[in-house]
């Protein structure tokens, strides 16, 4: 693991990223190479820069050569192409348009447009892009006659994929490009698209290792590494079969590879914080915090929910691998980032998003926000005064919030968000047992403590939190470990931290708990190794942690 190498201030002052590295553009056509990274204030330059999009470097690998020997069109096209590999579809259309006015009987710039306009693996569906989508596939059927057999291939697949009544033709789709990468099995560009499709029509739920999507970009992998799109669809598919592992090599390249693209600087933290890497998890979507502001206040692309929507994704991965490992203040920084992609608490799926500020803010020592009136964030709020509470070793204050949060949780408006609308409540409950059990170990109780954390162990592996991150910042089940510690049985401590330890893997409180365990069970050597991983995860001095608030 590495350690913090910058703190979360300097880091957003600084927009500290890679170095350049990918499509290797003119550097005297890229805004963001530039000194200072910055567009001097005015409304002229702003006009022009919402007239028309940039060419920018750095924004990761292209691969595919269109049918233009005009080298701007081609510059166009591949950041076109650059940009569908890191999820920036809006961009990715604006790109092969201007593509397209340069070299107007480019048949593959039409088909990029068409491209770009379909289902992803974050956008499954969207209905609204299907007549446009219609009309450039045409465009490029109309003009592909001189194309090779790949690349007609490939536009005669996009125009069916576009030809649906009223929705995308995915599954057909899907098909016809895993064919196709048979037909081609060392064409990186079909099967990283072959994979994509796949992946986009498939049930996430149902995918299992050696599917045909991993069977295909592990291939292309093995022959180009530094592949930003077939990297990027790797880190979701072995976050879908639970496999991080395996995309840790090209996980720790891929910043490098694309720094100007803020959704490939934060791809890597799905990887990091599945292995144990929170720390890294941290600093990577600070980096892409960076990005996204740098991108943003260079290009002025026209604002969208969905761009808004990733930027607070990553400022609340800032918050929970930040509470992970240790660095409050950046994650202090994630909730403030946060807070402004969404002053408004944002859309009914960010809710506990928008809750974990509020835990954030307490646990951090930070001035408590206003919660409102949503019974769900004065909980949140409430909860996290507690934690604060615990950690100044007040057990009154704690028992004081942890009434609160039950007040919330039976107020009548109460929010039935997420899964099932089950998810708020769990979230809630959650907070409730926590602080009960903070209470009783501060209070000199440790089995009391460990039947509150026990209930609220099982109300969490019961809840539909996912991974990504988890939307509880943390493993109730270190908090039963050290409760049972506290409570005089090593034996079942240690237990019940190598189990949490096999779901958050690394997780340096747990290490320091399990340290603590084997102690005094007698295994110096196992005390000695799990002490010295705490100490590698954490950004403090774990061994100040007590038990009663791991």
């Amino acid at each position: 693991m590495l350690k913090t190498v910058a703190t979360a201030a300097a880091l957003l002052a600084a927009g500290a990223l890679p170095a350049a590295a990918g499509m290797g553009q003119d550097l005297k056509t890229d805004p963001l190479a530039q000194t200072g990274a910055c567009v001097v204030p005015g409304a002229q330059v702003a006009l022009a820069l919402a007239a028309k999009p940039l060419l920018v470097s750095g924004l990761g690998f292209s691969g595919i050569t269109p049918d233009t020997a005009d080298p701007e069109a081609r510059r166009w096209f591949d950041q076109g192409v650059a940009l569908i590999w890191a999820f920036d579809e809006a961009e990715a259309v604006r790109a092969f348009q201007e593509a397209q006015r340069i070299a107007p009987d480019c048949a593959m710039c039409f088909w990029g447009e068409a491209w770009a306009r379909g289902p992803t693996i974050n956008l499954t569906d969207r209905p609204e892009e299907l007549a446009a989508a219609k009309k450039a596939a045409d465009r490029a059927a109309s003009l592909s006659a001189k194309l090779p057999p790949r690349d007609k291939a490939l536009v005669d697949a996009i125009r069916l994929r576009a030809s649906g009544e009223g929705t995308f033709r995915k599954a057909d789709y899907a098909r016809t490009m895993v064919a196709l990468a048979s037909r081609y099995p060392d064409d990186d560009t079909v099967a990283t698209m072959a994979a994509d499709a796949w992946m986009t029509d498939a049930d996430w739920d149902k995918i299992e290792l050696g599917s045909p999507a991993q069977t295909l970009l592990e291939g292309v992998l093995a022959r180009n590494p530094d592949h930003s799109g077939a990297i990027h669809f790797y880190i979701h598919l072995t976050d879908a079969i639970d496999r991080q592992k395996l995309a840790e090599p090209y996980a720790d390249r891929l910043g490098g590879i694309a720094p100007a693209a803020s959704h490939l600087v934060h791809m890597p933290s799905h990887t990091f914080f599945g292995v144990g890497r929170y720390g890294d998890a941290m600093k990577v979507n600070l980096a892409a915090l960076a990005a996204g502001r740098r991108y943003d206040a260079t290009v002025k692309p026209p604002p969208t929910d969905y761009r808004t929507g990733l930027m607070g994704h990553n400022a609340h991965f800032v918050m929970q691998s930040g509470l992970m490992h240790g660095d409050t203040a950046s994650a202090l920084a994630g909730a403030r980032e946060f807070a402004t992609s969404f002053p408004d608490g944002g859309p009914p799926y960010a809710a506990l998003l928008h809750a974990a500020t509020y835990v954030v803010h307490g646990i951090g020592g930070d001035a408590m926000p206003d919660p409102g009136r949503s019974p769900l964030m004065k909980a949140a709020a409430a909860y996290g005064l507690g934690e604060r509470a615990a950690r100044a070793g007040d057990v009154g204050g704690v028992r004081r919030q942890a009434a609160a949060v039950r007040a919330a949780l039976k107020m009548r408006d109460f929010p039935l968000v997420g899964a099932g609308g089950k998810a708020g409540r769990a979230y809630v409950e959650i907070a409730a047992l926590v602080l009960d059990g903070r209470a009783h170990m501060l209070a000199g109780k440790p089995r009391m403590a460990a039947n509150a954390f026990r209930r609220a162990t099982q109300i969490q592996q019961g809840a539909d939190f996912g991974f990504d991150p988890p939307t509880w910042w943390f493993p109730v089940r270190r908090s039963l470990g050290a409760a049972t510690l506290a409570a005089g049985d090593a034996r079942s401590a240690r237990l019940q931290l190598l189990a949490s330890l096999k779901r958050w893997p690394e997780d340096p409180l747990a290490l320091w708990a399990l340290s603590q365990a084997e102690a005094k069970r007698g295994d110096t050597a196992a005390a000695a190794a799990a002490l010295a991983a705490a100490k590698k995860g954490w950004a403090g001095d774990v061994e100040q942690v007590p038990l009663s608030v791991i």
